[in-house]
Parts: C-alpha cells; sequence; structure tokens
C-alpha cells in the first residue's frame, strides 16, 4: 500500500462563487439548428470535435434510434449499423480524425461495439476468442490511433473491459468492470481499475472511483469523500478537504482538473483545481448550483443546472448561459470543444433538434 500524499489544498487559497452575477464573457448567438435525417422526427448532439464534426442520434419515423453526423457545413449523414438484426446506433464518442464509435442494438437489450471511419463505412468491433466467450459488447472510448475501450457482456462470468487496437486487428481482455476512459497511449481506466498501456494493473492507493485520465497517466476521481488524483504508478494525491464532499471528472493536457464540490448546504458547485492544488469555485448567476458536464483542451468548461440551463466558462471563469433556439422553447447541452457546444434544443409544437452553438471559429481543418 501506498503511503498517503498529503492534501495539496494545503495553504491553498479557495475562490468562492458569489451570489451576484459575474461579469459574462462575450455573447453566445442562439444555437444553429442542424435539423434532422429526411423524414425524421427528432435529433440530438452527442459530441464535437475540433474540426467541426458533431455526432449524436436521430429518431426516424418508427422512432428507431440511428447515429447521425453532421459535416463542418452542418450536412447529415446517417451511421448504420454493421450487422444484421440491429436496428438502432446509440452514439458515443468521436475522435479528431472524424471515426466516431457507438453501439449497435438489437430489438433487445444486447449489443455490439461498432466503429465508422470518416466517410461512414461501419464496422463490428470484434469479440474477444478468450474464455468465457461473452456475445455482447458496447464501446465507451476512442483515442486518436484509433484505439477503443469498452466492454464485453452477456456470458456467466462478470463485465470484462476490453481494448481494441484498430490499428492492428486486436482486441485484449483486460479484467473484470467497464471501461470508463482511454489515452493515447492505450492506458485504460475502469469505475475502479487501472491497467496501464501494457494491460497491466497500476494498484491505486487506498482506492477509489475514477473518471478520466491524462496522456502522463495521471487519473482522477475521488477516494472516499473527496476529489483526488493518482500518478502513472498509483501514488495517491488529494485534492480537497475543505468542502463535505468531492469529486474530480476531468483532466486536461495541463493537468487542470474539473470537478464538483458539495457544500454543508448539499449544494454542488463546478470546481476547477490548477496544477499547484488551487481551487476555483466557478461562478453562477444568482450563486445557482451547478453541475459539470465536460471541458475543452485550453479550459474551456460547460455545466448546467439541476433546473437544465445550460452554460460555459471561459479560461477566466467567466461565465455564459447558452441561449435558447426560441425564447419559449429548451435546450440540453452535451458536448464541448473550445469553439462550439453540441446538444438538442425544442420549441413549442416541435420535436427537439441536433443544435451546435459557436464559441469561435474550428481550429483544425474543417474537413469532416
Amino acid at each position: 500500500m501506498f503511503k498517503r500524499i498529503a492534501s495539496a489544498l494545503a495553504g491553498a487559497v479557495v475562490v468562492l462563487a458569489t451570489t451576484a452575477a459575474p461579469a459574462n464573457a462575450a455573447a453566445i448567438a442562439r444555437p444553429v439548428d442542424l435539423g434532422t435525417l429526411p423524414g425524421g422526427l427528432t435529433s440530438a448532439g452527442a459530441r464535437v470535435n475540433y474540426h467541426g464534426t458533431v455526432f449524436g442520434t436521430a429518431y426516424d419515423s418508427a422512432f428507431h434510434e440511428h447515429g447521425a453526423r453532421w459535416d463542418a457545413a452542418g450536412r447529415i449523414s446517417e451511421l448504420r449499423p454493421p450487422l444484421d438484426g440491429y436496428d438502432t446506433v446509440r452514439a458515443v464518442a468521436l475522435n479528431e480524425a472524424g471515426v466516431a464509435i457507438g453501439n449497435s442494438m438489437g430489438s433487445i437489450i444486447t449489443g455490439r461495439a461498432a466503429l465508422w471511419d470518416a466517410s461512414g463505412v461501419p464496422v463490428a468491433l470484434p469479440l474477444s476468442d478468450e474464455f468465457p466467450h461473452h456475445p455482447f459488447s458496447e464501446a465507451s472510448a476512442i483515442n486518436e490511433h484509433g484505439m477503443v475501450a469498452g466492454f464485453v457482456y452477456g456470458a456467466p462470468g462478470p463485465d470484462t473491459v476490453v481494448r481494441w487496437d484498430t490499428g492492428r486487428g486486436t482486441v485484449t481482455e483486460l479484467g473484470f468492470g467497464r471501461a470508463v476512459a482511454i489515452n493515447e497511449a492505450g492506458a485504460v481506466i475502469s469505475q475502479n481499475t487501472y491497467w496501464d498501456p501494457a494491460g497491466t494493473v497500476v494498484e491505486l492507493a487506498e482506492g477509489g472511483s475514477l473518471h478520466d485520465l491524462d496522456d502522463a497517466g495521471t487519473v482522477v476521481g475521488s477516494s472516499g469523500l473527496q476529489a483526488a488524483k493518482w500518478d502513472s504508478a498509483g501514488h495517491l494525491t488529494v485534492l480537497d478537504t475543505t468542502w463535505a464532499s468531492s469529486t474530480a471528472l476531468a483532466i486536461t493536457a495541463d493537468g487542470t482538473i474539473f470537478g464538483e464540490v458539495t457544500g454543508t448546504d448539499h449544494k454542488t458547485r463546478v470546481a476547477r483545481w490548477d496544477r499547484t492544488g488551487i481551487v476555483t469555485v466557478l461562478p453562477t448567476p444568482g450563486d445557482v448550483p451547478s453541475r459539470f458536464t465536460a471541458a475543452g483542451r485550453t479550459g474551456v468548461v460547460l455545466g448546467r443546472t439541476d433546473t437544465g440551463t445550460s452554460f460555459t466558462w471561459d479560461t477566466a471563469g467567466r461565465v455564459s448561459v447558452l441561449p435558447l433556439l426560441a425564447d419559449d422553447g429548451s435546450c440540453y447541452a452535451n458536448g464541448l470543444t473550445d469553439w462550439a457546444v453540441t446538444g438538442s434544443c425544442s420549441v413549442p409544437g416541435q420535436n427537439s433538434h441536433a443544435v451546435l452553438w459557436k464559441l469561435g471559429e474550428p481550429t483544425g481543418n474543417r474537413a469532416g
């Protein structure tokens, strides 16, 4: 067992949200309606990449859920199931090359993990030949090298984490659980286990709940009731001891960590830890409680209230409420880059449609 490392918050300054509405970042325009498939009923954006591609779902007139991808010009295409007998595709993730992963589902609750290349060609990710030969699978995350983390299930044994290396055409069973994230080196985490790129379990000091990892192998989550991180050797740093409870949910390339803190008032707020361990509670208008949704590469953050209002914080911590598609409508935001947010919006008398809020211009090649 590793020794517990002293809290990184010792002597740190905690910046609290105030009850006054903070100065807004640049005003955000109303979202762009991305529409749905021809003849379809509704759609929703789930992920957006830095090249301007949006990945999500669209329902047809028979209420079947389809994978859908919108290119940088807003043109929609359907991502079809790769196997016969499946009529539903659930979107999961999208990388910068435009490769998408999702899960094909049939009429019963069984599925197969699938991948679509940038042109939309579908491939069912292979099942493992190892005993006990799980017949079903789900994908959870993809990296920029096309390596996919997920899990297989359906056998007498428990769910098992797997890693698909699509470049080599291999599938590796790592251990019990369900995958949560994968980094560029191929390290994978489940809810409570960490496998290094070689597939070896990294023993985590005092254990905990895991949520994300970066390319340096730093894992973030919570240990007990407090936000925590572990380095690639499993050494623990507790990020917070000042709040009733807290959890770390995401980490960016520069080591900035994002998550949530909950006070003795039982209100939850989005928080950011810098590399020195100083925590900043990101402000909201009227100091309403907030929940973390996603973080961009440079520290732009997406969050929401419990009542459904979504907003972003820029890197200076200034908040902007995401405008609705119509004043009497509603919206829900899901995916974020530093230049855009995607989700869905509805207006009275109309089914909800996938939308895109533009915070700036794409930073990559606009080709999807």
